[in-house]
């Protein structure tokens, strides 16, 4: 169980996902936090959470993928080696296999084909396994050129799996090293790598097939950077610069193309929320969060951002009107690492993740939580 000191039992400290023991931190410590801001539940609230079944593992910096049959896959929890599988009509988990290698703070990516392939985080792990939903179980894959822990994953048009950046513990430290997986023959290959070595950053696959990375932390600090990767070209551009640098922020495609990127740190945890506009390639401000958050969220089904973990309750993002409006209480709130994923009903689950624990007048401690809720619009 972690220390989480310098504030009062009632206030959520927003955490960078796990490191690997040993690890340096950038984390959003407790005493760089913002005092909360005051919140008001009331009937205008965007949502509600609800309790559900829990998990037979209690488990923090975790992934959960959506599966072609509805079933959430959920992977990851410091020397955890076992996935859950959550069923939403039933609300009931059962195991879905061991894996080889114990993974936090790494990827887990849906293929094309519906199976799910996980690489990297744990000890700095270059392993990576696929997930068959068919037998419900694991099988190893190629291992990456790069061993890496906070990196991120994108799927792309043609099928292949970019992985970039992240940390290693080579002595090469964050990494510019960018790699492609094949499905098709289990392999993995270097492409070019990023202009500026980042971890803790965001990966997102625009309408036009090119994927824009943005933010992070590197040796010169937190990072407002941000690089556009042509998979046709297999070359790396700079983009606008973001208004705000911040690592472990959420980044989310809308439907009408632009990109939000909200929260993380730099290294206080920050409110604030940004726009990319892939066609004039500028960055632009929007409305601040009502509470702090960190990478957990997802587009609901009528275009809105749920953004949740961190704070008490989720925010949820409207488009049209630029705004920010806080949900419900969630029930179990994580102070970090946990996952949320898109239901095929419109409903979201918020699962694992770090919760406050032995709470005293000097701070709190947190451990892995093995809570899941349900948040409904």
């Amino acid at each position: 169980m972690r220390s989480i000191a310098g504030g009062a039992c009632g206030v959520l400290v927003l955490a960078t996902p796990a490191l690997a023991a040993g690890s340096a931190s950038s984390s959003l410590r407790a005493g760089a936090r913002p005092a909360t801001p005051q919140r008001s539940f009331a009937s205008t609230s965007a949502g509600s959470w609800a309790a559900t079944t829990s998990m037979a593992s209690a488990r923090a910096h975790v992934t959960a993928t959506r599966l072609g049959n509805g079933r959430i896959l959920v992977v990851g929890g410091v020397d955890e080696f076992t996935a859950e599988l959550y069923d939403p009509p039933t609300a009931t988990w059962s195991l879905a296999g061991t894996l080889s290698e114990s993974h936090w703070a790494h990827v887990a990516v849906r293929l094309a084909d519906g199976r799910v392939l996980v690489a990297g985080g744990g000890r700095y792990s270059a392993d990576a396994e696929i997930y068959d939903p068919a037998t419900n179980s694991w099988t190893a894959t190629g291992s990456m050129n790069v061993g890496r822990i906070s990196l991120t994953g994108t799927l792309l048009r043609d099928g292949h799996v970019l992985v970039v950046g992240g940390l290693s513990a080579d002595g090469t430290g964050v990494q510019a090293s960018a790699e492609l997986y094949n499905p098709a023959t289990g392999r993995w290959t270097l492409t070019a790598g990023l202009r500026t070595p980042r971890r803790n950053h965001t990966a997102t696959l625009l309408a036009d097939g090119t994927v824009l990375v943005a933010g992070g932390f590197n040796s010169s600090g937190w990072l407002r950077s941000a690089e556009l990767y042509d998979p046709v070209r297999g070359r790396w551009t700079r983009a606008s610069a973001m208004t705000t640098a911040r690592e472990n922020a959420s980044a989310t495609l809308l439907g009408n193309g632009s990109v939000l990127v909200a929260g993380g740190g730099n290294p206080s945890a920050t409110l604030s929320a940004e726009l990319y506009d892939p066609a004039s390639g500028r960055w632009t401000r929007t409305a601040d969060m009502t509470d702090y958050h960190g990478p957990a969220a997802v587009l609901l089904q009528d275009g809105r951002v749920l953004v949740a973990g961190g704070g008490y309750a989720g925010d949820v993002y409207s488009p049209a009107t630029g705004t920010w409006t806080a949900t419900g209480p969630m029930v179990n709130p994580a102070v970090g690492g946990a996952a949320v994923v898109l239901l095929a009903n419109g409903q979201a689950l918020s699962v694992g993740g770090e919760k406050l624990a032995n709470c005293s007048p000097k701070g709190c401690g947190s451990a892995p939580s093995a809570t899941a809720e349900v948040y409904t619009p």
